[in-house]
């Protein structure tokens, strides 16, 4: 019942990395290796073929004084192999934000990319891959909360991050999947509008009844859709005809039907550190209801024992950025590679995103 996961990623041939010493390859793939912890599917011989480009990217790093992001569903390479922080949309703006180095490589989808260079305009930002883009953050556009906010005039407009800079700049307050229930509840008014995630809009109404009504948009994210409660009772079903106790965390971006058959819900980085609890607790059959690249990282970082079960469900976009594209962006950026944003655009959308950790950290 484990889940199978997708093989470790190729080279496409786009980029060739400098030549290095085979006792220098060796080393970085041994410490490859020991970092992802799935020899099966990362062999020494894969971990070989992508070495010179780890190797050069974290040369370059150095040399350049950049601070390389990646959001947790990346590909473990990436992860483990290049990233200096790895985390989810919230604690990765904060990063941007913090950073001391003036270039920030941001391996991730594109509105991240934006996100960074909104909270650190004066930084080079670099998106390696520039076509990475989001289904859900492309549901909405800004003349769309322009109308809404003509629609309900002066009620508060809470935007997902999982948005594009334009849609940032026509909000009040931007939240993420770890702070979106406790934000919207202290927003002033006993009514809000939730854009664009309409599933998160129907938790965010549950949660919120009798205190707050909540106009929610029609957004969703491809990979969180795909899931239900009705193929969680399945699974259930199954792992309590073989005696496994099956202990299902689920990402809030769901259904309303796969939250209520959940045990825990919560942002990757959260779910992430529930498994990695329960593991140590004995309780270690997993459901992981997001994208699998989450249990790549559960599996990475803990010493015990784990059984992720389920179906793997992976986000094209987020697997869009290879070592390569991270190597050539490095060498020498394209300009599509530049996050690029005007500066009213970067004002206003800042406002929004300060007004989030405002309220997450009071």
């Amino acid at each position: 019942m484990s889940m199978d996961l997708p093989n470790a990623p190729k080279s496409q041939g786009k980029v060739i990395p400098k030549m290095y010493s085979e006792e220098i390859i060796d080393e970085e793939a041994r410490r490859l290796i020991d970092a992802i912890k799935q020899p099966e599917r990362w062999t020494m011989e894969h971990c070989k073929s992508i070495a010179p480009y780890t190797l050069e990217i974290n040369e370059l790093k150095e040399e350049k004084d950049v601070y390389l992001i990646a959001h947790s569903y990346q590909t473990p390479d990436i992860i483990y192999g290049v990233a200096d922080e790895v985390s989810d949309s919230y604690s990765l703006s904060k990063s941007a934000r913090d950073a001391q180095q003036q270039i920030i490589l941001f391996s991730s989808v594109r509105f991240m990319a934006e996100t960074a260079k909104i909270l650190s305009p004066n930084k080079l930002v670099i998106h390696p891959s520039p076509e990475a883009g989001c289904s859900l953050s492309e549901s909405i556009t800004a003349e769309d909360v322009r109308k809404l906010r003509r629609k309900y005039p002066g009620v508060p407009v809470a935007c997902y991050i999982n948005t594009t800079a334009e849609v940032k700049a026509e909000v009040d307050v931007c939240v993420t999947s770890s702070n979106y229930l406790k934000i919207c509840e202290n927003l002033p008014g006993d009514k809000l509008i939730f854009v664009p995630d309409r599933f998160m809009g129907e938790h965010l109404q549950k949660s919120l009844n009798g205190k707050k009504e909540v106009i929610i948009y029609d957004g969703e994210c491809e990979v969180h859709a795909l899931f239900s409660g009705e193929k969680i009772l399945s699974w259930r079903e199954r792992a309590n005809k073989v005696g496994i106790d099956l202990q299902v965390l689920s990402h809030p971006e769901c259904s309303a039907d796969v939250l209520e058959e959940s045990d825990f819900i919560g942002s990757s980085e959260v779910l992430i550190n529930e498994s990695i609890r329960l593991g140590k607790e004995g309780k270690n059959n997993i459901m992981l209801i997001t994208e699998c690249g989450t249990a790549d990282r559960v599996l990475a970082e803990t010493n015990d024992e784990m059984n992720i079960i389920g179906a793997c469900v992976m986000c094209k976009h987020m697997k869009t950025t290879l070592l390569e594209d991270i190597l050539q962006s490095l060498r020498n950026p394209r300009d599509d590679q530049i996050i690029h944003l005007e500066d009213e655009v970067i004002e206003k959308a800042k406002f929004s995103l300060d007004e989030m950790f405002r309220y997450a950290e009071a």
